[in-house]
C-alpha cells in the first residue's frame, strides 16, 4: 500500500487527508488496526511535508480515539500525533 512517488496530481496535502479520513473510519468502527496503518501513513506524510492542514486532520483523529486508547499502538499514536501538532505550533 505504501508509495513511495504520490501519483501525477497527487500531492501530500491531499493524500494525508484521505489517509486521515480513512484511520477515521476505522476509529469508528473500533478497529485499531485501521486507526494504526491509516493514521501512521498520514503522520508520515505531515512529517515529510511539514503540512499544518494534515497535522490538523490528525488532531481530529486522535479526538475520535475513545477507548481505542486501551490499545498500546493507538496510544502512541495518538502521542507521536500530540508531539507533531506541538512541534508545528511552535
Amino acid at each position: 500500500m505504501k508509495q513511495d512517488v504520490l501519483a501525477k496530481g497527487q500531492s501530500f496535502r491531499r493524500r494525508g487527508a484521505v489517509l486521515a479520513d480513512l484511520a477515521v473510519i476505522g476509529a469508528k468502527r473500533h478497529d485499531p488496526d485501521q486507526v494504526v496503518t491509516f493514521g501512521r501513513e498520514a503522520l508520515e506524510l505531515a512529517r515529510a511535508s511539514s503540512s499544518g492542514y494534515v497535522a490538523r486532520r490528525l488532531r481530529g483523529l486522535r479526538a475520535e480515539f475513545g477507548s481505542l486508547t486501551h490499545d498500546v499502538r493507538v496510544a502512541d499514536l495518538g502521542s507521536e500525533i500530540d508531539a507533531l501538532t506541538t512541534s508545528q505550533q511552535t
